[in-house]
């Protein structure tokens, strides 16, 4: 890569960079506010889960037509036309007067933010070479992550002060600005690069090259384990965390952004750490496996001990966000087995599983503390431990289905 190209591709990456902020905003900004929309909306805790699952429903169901958008036209304009969505999602949210625009508006932004990881990964696998792939988009998160640290203190204190309302109407602004750069900044590969789209291809190639990744063995196999990584952080991080800082520890509402604000942090740190891990260990497939197992043992003590000092219960959780951190390395376990051509299609149905996972178990989750009644608006203690107890299990089988994934000779940086 010449210098020229390099700078280009090292501007490029900022702003998707920069861009992946807002994704990773609107993903768990419900953990934050959720009493308070809870309390004003009157929701219960069932349409809470289910109301912030379908962000990632919605996110779900748009993977595999934004790959084929990613491989046909390019991320370029995949990315900004999409963020347009989030922006009118992020609208919707911020008029919301009843569980039923909240959930519209939850909707839009599944679907304007389901570029905004898978994107930027074609993205980085056009403009860098493929060893350096897991380190960038380790960096990628971390650095989107700022996204997800915005959704704890910062939005709490916002939130007291113009109210959620508000908050999400800044950020719609927020999320429009980044659309535009997308589409002035970004270019979907360097000129002369084979991977610059497949707008050539005819509809039934396209299906052919699904038919491919459909067929993948390997690509099923860390679907598996895709379906319940993120899924159980995000449920603690995303959804519950808040919820449990409140009910069980007497939290307010600042005070429970900034355990968020910490665990958050923690997932970060534990992003780096296993993205440099990763350049050392040569088999991936165990690393992640370890990692599931280990996150699952976390969860397990949560689950069996009883009503536990908070600050007992703050390094369970802050270990337990750091050690279930492993997801990249999933993202990167399924690009060492796809080619070139397919790296779009083959990237979004694995992560089609990602987000289906969520949803699901955000679902489940909310139906599980819903099963306990509620004691001066509050849910009991036990009902937070049925949850950790529910997505240990759940890990520990899909580890046991994704330890039978073959690596490939690519899968070493």
């Amino acid at each position: 890569m010449i210098g020229s190209e390099r700078r280009q591709a090292l501007q490029i990456y900022l702003v998707i960079c920069s861009a992946y902020v807002a994704s990773q905003f609107y993903r768990v900004a419900n953990a934050a506010i959720a009493p308070e929309l809870m309390t004003e909306l009157e929701l219960s805790a069932e349409a809470m889960g289910t109301i912030t699952g379908l962000f990632f429903l919605a996110f779900a169901a748009a993977q595999i037509p934004t790959g084929v958008l990613l491989d046909r036209y390019g991320p370029r304009r995949t990315m900004a036309g999409l963020f347009t969505i989030a922006v009118l999602g992020a609208l919707t949210f911020a008029a919301a007067n009843g569980g039923v625009v909240l959930a519209i508006g939850r909707i839009l932004l599944g679907l304007g933010c389901a570029a905004g990881l898978m994107g930027s990964m074609v993205v980085i696998a056009r403009w860098y070479p493929e060893e350096r792939f897991a380190t960038l988009t380790a960096t990628l998160f971390v650095v989107g992550g700022g996204g997800t640290l915005l959704a704890t203190t910062p939005l709490a204190l916002v939130a007291e002060g113009i109210g959620w309302r508000g908050a999400f109407l800044a950020m719609a602004g927020v999320t429009g600005a980044f659309a535009l750069l997308l589409f002035v900044i970004v270019r979907d590969a360097p000129s002369g690069h084979t991977g610059t789209g497949n707008s050539g291809e005819s509809w039934r190639e396209v299906l052919s090259g699904l038919r491919a990744v459909v067929a993948n063995r390997e690509l099923w196999l860390v679907s598996a384990i895709q379906f319940v990584s993120y899924a159980t952080v995000l449920a603690v991080v995303g959804l519950w965390g808040g919820p449990y800082l409140a009910d069980v520890h007497g939290l307010d509402g600042v005070a429970r952004g900034n355990a968020l604000l910490a665990l958050n942090v923690a997932v970060l740190v534990g992003v780096l750490l296993y993205g440099r891990l990763d350049r050392y260990i040569g088999k991936r497939k165990w690393l992640i496996v370890g990692g599931a197992l280990a996150t699952a043992a976390i969860l397990v003590l949560l689950a069996v001990l009883e009503k536990p000092d908070f600050w007992s219960a703050m390094i369970l959780l802050l270990l337990f966000a750091c050690v279930g951190s492993y997801v990249m390395l999933n993202h990167a376990f399924a690009r060492a087995v796809l080619p070139d051509h397919l790296i779009g299609r083959g990237l979004t149905f694995q992560n089609l599983s990602v987000f289906l996972g969520v949803a699901v178990i955000q679902s489940v989750s909310g139906f599980i503390i819903g099963g306990f009644d509620r004691v001066g608006g509050q849910s009991p203690e036990i009902a937070y431990r049925w949850i950790f107890g529910f997505l240990a299990f759940s890990l520990v089988g899909a580890a046991a289905i994704f330890a039978n994934a073959k690596e490939t000779g690519r899968m070493r940086d």
